[in-house]
């Protein structure tokens, strides 16, 4: 699928999707429905932040729930569905599928994707330790908890990495949720999920092509290391 020019949608515009979208797939029978990504972050943070696509993690995603979220987000007031896919793609820890819906919010572009798989590849169950609930936008949500968040925005693969937007992002996130996060337990993450190598890269790489650093970061590569 060819994606339109990318497009950041206020959170007034996607906290309408996120309403149809979770109550409903959770109705379907999928009892692990994670929330991801930027919404993520979100859900934690005072100001929540723009986006071009909602990001949902699940083990139990197939092509029934996606046809079915297809035809919900169809009939939603407002929401006009332009085309629906699911793509696979090969990671070094196993085959990633992606479930997308394409809408139109105000005529603006904006995804709907739905991962059965998380980082590189692995499976939903490496997560599950640093899951938790969180009530927010009238929801009760599954969202992964803040150092789950930051060991999450450092392991993007090549050749994503982190751009200077996730990075100033993430320092948002880290300053806004300060007293929340343990930054030995976000390495000790990071390790369990054999993800040091690409996240030192990844800081390398923001270093040394945008001069820019992650706040904290030595603390949190200090038990990486270890």
């Amino acid at each position: 699928m060819r994606r339109p020019a990318e497009v950041r949608t206020p959170p007034r515009d996607w906290r309408r999707v996120l309403k149809a979208s979770y109550p409903f797939l959770r109705t379907q029978g999928i009892g692990d429905l994670l929330l991801y990504g930027s919404q993520a972050m979100s859900a934690y943070m005072k100001t929540p932040l723009r986006s071009k696509d909602l990001d949902l993690v699940s083990s139990q995603i197939g092509p029934q729930h996606h046809e079915a979220l297809r035809n919900e987000l169809a009939k939603t007031a407002g929401f006009v569905v332009r085309s629906s896919t699911i793509q696979s793609k090969t990671l070094p820890s196993g085959e990633m599928k992606i479930y997308s819906v394409e809408l139109r919010l105000g005529g603006r572009p904006f995804f709907v994707e739905i991962l059965d798989r998380i980082l590189d590849g692995k499976p939903l169950s490496i997560i599950a330790p640093h899951v938790q609930t969180v009530t927010k936008w009238g929801l009760d949500l599954w969202v992964p908890s803040p150092n789950a968040v930051v060991a999450l925005r450092l392991s993007f693969r090549p050749p994503e990495g982190i751009s200077p937007l996730n990075c100033n992002r993430l320092n948002a996130f880290i300053k806004d949720q300060r007293k929340n996060l343990d930054f030995k337990q976000i390495g000790r993450i990071i390790t369990q999920w054999e993800m040091s190598q690409v996240v030192r890269a990844n800081l390398e790489q923001l270093h040394n092509r945008h001069r820019l650093k992650v706040s904290h970061e030595a603390e949190i590569l200090a038990t990486i290391k270890e």
